[in-house]
């Protein structure tokens, strides 16, 4: 409605603004400077390099605000579909490019004598020399940037309903209009008389700017990002025009000559432009990094609310990273939970694998299986459905879809003597940073262990409130859920930290004051709420076709088999990958890329085949699948009709083998310091001091290492043998590396910018 509210207002200001000018042009009659020789000679003499200079350093000012505009608008495409009631924040960066545009323009024309648009002054009342010359060129970039600079002040900045700024906009632009006819004019009475009548104007104009400052002063937010700079654009630009009204009277009189008015109005025009691109990059990165500040703060509330929800249901509660191998490790530092559950078992668990602490080779192969399930269910965007997370950091979901309610697994844990304990756990996958560069991963593992009088009872057959068993033998990953209101409000854990759906966070978090006032119709965008910022407003949203559907993650790895001899008797391999999607196909020695929908319910497996450099790919091929003996049953259409099978028999059976075993890698030593890995920061506020210094002292003795040695690399001075070494280092410590590599560069551009 802004948008369209502006549209409206631009065609009256353009109306009115080209009205004056056409009455002006025909009061006045000027005369054309280049037909009277003595005015053409002071535009001849004029330096013109000022301008060639200055229109130079606008044209890339113009650039940099296309490419800023191009990048936003493109940027806040999905966040724009994200939150429906997200707004624009395109209109400064537009009015600022279109600004630099008119301005570089008229610059350039300014240095050819023969581009710039004058007009001879008359002296009607003697105070100026004859043939002096009016440059109409500067009051038509006025006509056009002036009212731009006040709408950018009054409307972007302060928040002012347009209404307010019409007036003195519209007041503006007729005054210069009068101001240009003033020193036209061969009339000495019109001249004196236009310019009293555009003082008078001025003061009316300027004293409805210092009014928006105090209308802003009452209404704005106190935390409103660059608060107390945004004023100084709506007064500052009335004092700016003070400036040339000294300008302009001065040349009037004839106390300052035509050069010399030439160059104030270009150095005041020029430095008004770059002093309105920098306050609004101030303006902008508070923006910016206070919206960033804000949804950060209150997604870690949210976190804080999952460890209270999770605390209030379990027993134990500790974090762990599970790596490359799926090895799930506990901490190596002390926590009060960590000691309570070592008093449990009678034995420490610092460093441990969880996987170990479990009695029997049935229940270690559960939780190797209810490990990968609840990583691939983080890591597919189907475990996301249709989630949303909005600027204020509330997470929700459309009525028709909910994601996966969080399971646990039922599991036996083992003391010291030798007793098992009943055990419920829960993991939880923290979601991953942008910056973490390793394969490591952080959960969160909850414990609920039965007392020692329930050890003679038989298995729990409700789960822990709100959660549900898993079934190693059952793919329940990828499902939807359609709970009613009062089903739903009691299904309400998710199965991530990264599903913060109906944690209470909606009426927890949803303290954004609503502001009714008109006045604050564009400033209050700079606040995070939902409908605010498009840059930053949301995570993006996955849809997925597969997400609907049951998956068995199973499947995932590289199978091989033979076909039937009917279809050729080839041996053929499939590589399932681990984002549920996209598969490999190779047959005869030819590898295609491929992409596979399951429905794990019916036992429905979809493959279609993408040729390379095939704009129309073959539809795809139905099949039905099971696993039985560690083997994977794939039976697919016999004929070229392309119909399902019923049943695992005829020419299109082929039984596949997995090829990929999983070889766990030899356990590295322990070591006494803090692990190199991304902390959560529910969970790292227990290092001691003693920790944290022999990391830091570990980190810059390999930092400082790998510097000599990448200066020993460049020189050609290292020997071939040790390159192995740095780059198996770099493969085991990442962090550190990345932290080295920022470093050295930081200190290049540094020493770069300070020469």
């Amino acid at each position: 409605m802004a948008g369209k509210g502006l549209l409206s207002n631009i065609g009256i200001w353009v109306a009115v603004t080209l009205a004056t000018w056409a009455i002006c042009w025909l009061v006045a009659a000027p005369v054309n400077c280049h037909e009277v020789p003595a005015c053409a000679k002071h535009l001849q003499s004029y330096p013109g390099y000022y301008h060639v200079i200055s229109a130079a350093a606008l044209v890339a000012m113009l650039g940099h605000e296309v490419l800023s505009l191009v990048a936003t608008y493109m940027g806040a495409q999905e966040t724009q579909a994200l939150v429906p009631h997200l707004q624009s924040r395109f209109l400064p960066t537009l009015l600022l490019a279109v600004m630099f545009g008119v301005l570089a323009t008229a610059e350039r024309l300014f240095s050819r004598a023969e581009w710039t648009v004058a007009h001879v002054m008359p002296s009607a009342d003697g105070l100026t020399a004859p043939g002096r010359p009016v440059y109409t060129m500067q009051y038509m970039e006025w006509g056009i940037n002036v009212p731009i600079m006040l709408i950018l002040s009054g409307y972007c900045t302060l928040g002012r309903p347009l209404r307010e700024v019409s007036r003195p906009l519209i007041v503006t632009n007729v005054y210069v209009i009068f101001c240009w006819v003033a020193t036209a004019t061969e009339s000495a009475f019109l001249k004196w008389f236009l310019i009293v009548v555009s003082f008078v104007m001025y003061a009316w104009a300027s004293y409805d700017m210092l009014n928006w400052c105090s209308a802003y002063e009452r209404t704005a937010p106190a935390d409103l990002p660059s608060r107390g700079l945004r004023p100084f654009l709506s007064s500052g630009l009335v004092a700016h025009l003070l400036l040339y009204g000294v300008v302009y009277m001065a040349s009037v009189v004839g106390v300052m000559d035509a050069h010399t008015e030439r160059k104030s109005f270009f150095a005041l025009t020029f430095g008004a432009k770059l002093a309105y691109s920098a306050a609004f990059v101030f303006i902008r990165a508070d923006e910016y990094h206070k919206t960033l500040t804000d949804v950060l703060r209150k997604v870690s509330v949210s976190n804080v609310g999952m460890i209270s929800i999770l605390r209030g249901s379990f027993d134990i509660i500790l974090p762990c990273v599970l790596d490359a191998a799926g090895r799930c490790r506990l901490p190596d530092r002390y926590s009060g939970d960590m000691t309570k559950l070592e008093k449990i078992l009678g034995y420490g668990v610092s460093g441990a694998n969880l996987k170990d602490l479990l009695a029997g080779e049935d229940q270690k192969s559960d939780f190797s299986a209810y490990v990968r399930n609840v990583v691939r269910q983080a890591d597919c965007p189907q475990a996301f459905n249709a989630a949303t997370l909005s600027t204020q950091g509330v997470w929700s979901c459309d009525s028709g879809a909910m994601p996966p309610i969080a399971q646990v697994l039922h599991s036996k844990i083992q003391q010291k003597s030798k007793q098992k304990l009943n055990t419920t756990l829960h993991l939880s996958v923290v979601p991953r940073s942008a910056l973490s560069l390793g394969k490591e991963r952080q959960l969160v593992a909850a414990f609920q262990i039965s007392s020692p009088e329930s050890l003679n009872e038989e298995e729990p057959s409700v789960a822990v409130t709100n959660f549900e068993t898993f079934k190693a033998g059952q793919s329940s990953v990828g499902t939807t859920t359609n709970p009613s209101s009062e089903e739903g409000s009691s299904h309400g854990i998710v199965a991530n930290l990264a599903d913060l759906t109906k944690l209470g966070a909606s009426a927890m978090l949803g303290n954004t004051e609503e502001f009714t006032d008109e006045a604050s119709n564009y400033f209050g965008h700079t606040l995070t709420s939902d409908e605010t910022m498009s840059h930053l407003g949301a995570f993006a949203q996955h849809q997925v076709a597969v997400g609907a559907v049951a998956f068995d993650a199973r499947i995932v790895g590289v199978w091989e088999g033979n076909v039937a001899k009917a279809l050729g008797g080839y041996r053929q391999r499939i590589e399932f990958l681990n984002d549920c999607l996209h598969a490999n196909v190779t047959v005869m020695g030819q590898t295609l890329s491929a992409v596979f929908r399951m429905d794990a319910s019916k036992g429905h497996l979809d493959i279609e085949v993408l040729p390379s450099g095939s704009s129309c790919p073959p539809p795809a091929i139905p099949y039905i699948f099971k696993f039985q003996d560690g083997c994977l049953h794939l039976c697919g259409p016999g004929t070229s009709s392309l119909k399902r099978p019923q049943g695992f028999d005829g020419p299109g059976l082929c039984i596949m083998e997995r090829v990929q075993k999983f070889v766990e890698p030899a356990p590295r030593p322990q070591r006494s310091f803090a692990p190199e890995l991304e902390p959560d920061p529910e969970f790292s506020r227990h290092t001691t001091e003693e920790t944290k210094s022999q990391a830091s002292l570990r980190s810059v003795t390999r930092s400082t290492r790998l510097k000599e040695e990448l200066n020993q690399l460049g020189q050609g001075q290292i020997p071939k043998a040790y390159s192995p070494k740095i780059f198996s280092w770099i493969e085991e410590q990442p962090a550190v590396a990345a932290s080295a590599l920022v470093a050295m560069t930081s200190a290049v551009i540094a020493l770069r910018k300070s020469l």
